[in-house]
């Protein structure tokens, strides 16, 4: 009887699995041949050599290449968990179908097409370099994705495109890629710390109704058209970048309730920070917009957005307002610029108090046509112009605009505190919309 109770309590136990095995194969072998043999769990070893066959990986299995080991192919990775790595892969580059796999320390380049497509979630690219495809380094279609320490460089579109959610690209070298360096068309992605440099488009670009992508801390250099460039989107936050040499610094476009704060922005061939076609309610705040070949900040074509708190040092223009509206400049320091702060002719109801205008070779212009329409005071306090001597009391400052009228600041400061450029805001603007979905033409 007892005898018969252990037979009956062993055949209900559940079979143990079996020990994962390690397959080795040489060049004269075959990949496919292994992956078929292979349970998973397995580990597939490629000796060095030349592997002229493409795959359809499809068991949750390591394959991890010795020093040498070359795949001419396409690598199809359709179970979940697989690990890739150590390998060079040339010609079809590889597409992540599954979930939860890893590419670490793979070299792919000569691609027709895009290097890598990730489709599934939760995978990682890392410790690799892909380079010298024949369209986009790394696609990301997938959500909750990360792409960490890679060399993305000299692909013939972009170096990486996202048009997933919540994925991450942090501490990569994304250089001299044929357009964008990198072109986000997803919501609520992480791209911090990068090094991107020479693309010909811009380095970083956020379009299509995106919206709540934080970029922050990279550093980005040589772009031919622009640094950082937003365009139709809304409630991103750029942050901690550093900007040098770019055509402009950082640019939006049509897009609305975009946090550009703490910015180093300097050497720019065109402006430093330009909000345009008709952006609204950004903030661009406690900027260091410097020695850029135009303007540190401009705003052309657009209305109701903030520039407070910026430290604006070198430029043509320090601060420049063209064919805009019911914007607010406060707090900002504008230093040895060409014209501290200038209004066009078409701009109108825009604010500007307790900003300084210091050693510039002119503090201020308003040309406006709407003459006395823009507000060079709050109503009790002006700005400080270093070329207004105040005696015991401070006299109304007028403000030149290149005509015979003159603007007027009742109010000008006698003396500049830094402490005006601490201002408390609120972002995003509560009640914002986007004005080309609104048609609020200016």
């Amino acid at each position: 009887m007892r005898f018969l109770m252990l037979i009956m309590m062993l055949a209900l136990q559940p079979a143990l699995p079996a020990s994962a095995a390690d397959i080795e194969v040489q060049p004269t072998g075959s990949l496919g041949d292994a992956l078929d043999s292979a349970s998973d769990g397995d580990t597939i070893y490629l000796q060095p050599g030349i592997y002229s066959e493409s795959l359809a990986v499809n068991k949750t299995v390591c394959i991890t290449g010795q020093e040498g080991a070359v795949i001419e192919g396409g690598i199809r990775i359709l179970a979940d968990g697989v690990l890739l790595s150590g390998i060079t892969i040339r010609g079809s580059g590889i597409i992540l179908s599954s979930n939860g796999s890893r590419i670490d320390g793979c070299n792919v380049s000569g691609c027709t097409g895009s290097g890598i497509v990730i489709t599934g979630s939760g995978s990682s690219i890392v410790n690799s370099s892909i380079t010298r495809n024949g369209l986009v380094g790394i696609e990301i279609w997938g959500s909750n994705n990360t792409v960490r320490w890679n060399r993305i460089d000299a692909n013939d579109d972009c170096g990486i495109i996202v048009h997933g959610a919540d994925n991450v690209l942090e501490g990569n070298a994304i250089l001299e890629n044929l357009h964008d360096g990198v072109e986000i068309e997803g919501s609520s992605n992480l791209i911090a710390g990068n090094n991107v440099s020479m693309s010909r488009g811009a380095g970083i670009e956020i379009l299509n109704m995106s919206s709540g992508n934080v970029v922050e801390g990279n550093t980005i250099h040589g772009s031919g058209e622009c640094g950082i460039e937003v365009i139709e989107s809304y409630e991103n936050n750029i942050t901690g970048n550093i900007l040098r040499g770019n055509g402009f610094g950082i640019k939006t476009e049509r897009a609305t309730n975009n946090l550009i704060s703490g910015n180093t922005v300097h050497n720019s061939a065109e402006d430093g920070i330009i909000i345009s076609d008709e952006s609204r309610c950004n903030t661009v705040h406690k900027n260091n917009v410097s020695s850029n070949h135009v303007a540190g900040v401009r705003i052309k074509g657009s209305k109701d957005n903030v520039v407070i708190g910026n430290s604006v040092r070198g430029n043509a223009v320090g601060i420049d307002i063209s064919s805009s509206e019911n914007n607010t400049i406060l707090g900002n320091c504008v230093v040895m610029n060409g014209v501290g702060i200038h209004l066009d002719m078409y701009s109108t109801d825009n604010t500007l108090y307790h900003n300084a205008m210091i050693d510039n070779r002119q503090s201020a212009l308003d040309s406006s046509v709407y003459y006395g329409k823009n507000m060079w005071d709050s109503g009790s306090e002006g700005n400080y112009y270093s070329d207004h001597i105040c005696q015991e009391v401070c006299g109304a400052y007028e403000i030149p605009s290149g005509e015979d009228r003159k603007n007027i600041d009742r109010f000008p400061l006698s003396s500049w505190d830094e402490r005006l450029m601490d201002v408390e805001f609120v972002w995003p603007v509560s009640g914002c919309v986007p004005a080309y979905a609104k048609g609020l033409a200016i």
